[in-house]
């Protein structure tokens, strides 16, 4: 058993994000660790790499952005300049396709198709 603080003990400022840890707070590093606690969010859906490229249903309004991201891992900007879309609509674009499994966010914050 380890024990972990977040902050100094002697700072009052780290009061509260260690009493979380001591509660048993869990880490979320990506959209997948909040979805996996809320059964809710889930889908029942065939595995990607089982369908075919006609049968992954994807919203018309996110297609655009969804057609220039490939299987290889590409950056923020390749994906603005490629879409032509600025980053304050692309933003919420890419979290609607990552919530939805169509997308995942890999290191260096790229972004490819799952």
């Amino acid at each position: 058993m380890y024990i972990v603080f977040h902050g100094s003990l002697d700072n009052s400022k780290s009061v509260g994000t260690n009493k979380l840890i001591k509660d048993g707070a869990k880490l979320v590093l990506s959209p997948k660790d909040i979805i996996s606690n809320y059964n809710f969010l889930r889908k029942i859906e065939k595995p990607i790499n089982k369908m075919k490229f006609d049968e992954i249903d994807i919203e018309e309004e996110y297609k655009e952005v969804y057609n220039v991201i490939t299987n290889d891992p590409l950056d923020i900007n390749t994906i603005m300049k490629l879409s032509k879309i600025d980053l304050k609509e692309l933003m919420p674009k890419l979290t609607a396709l990552e919530l939805e499994g169509k997308i995942q966010k890999v290191y260096g914050n790229k972004y490819m198709k799952i």
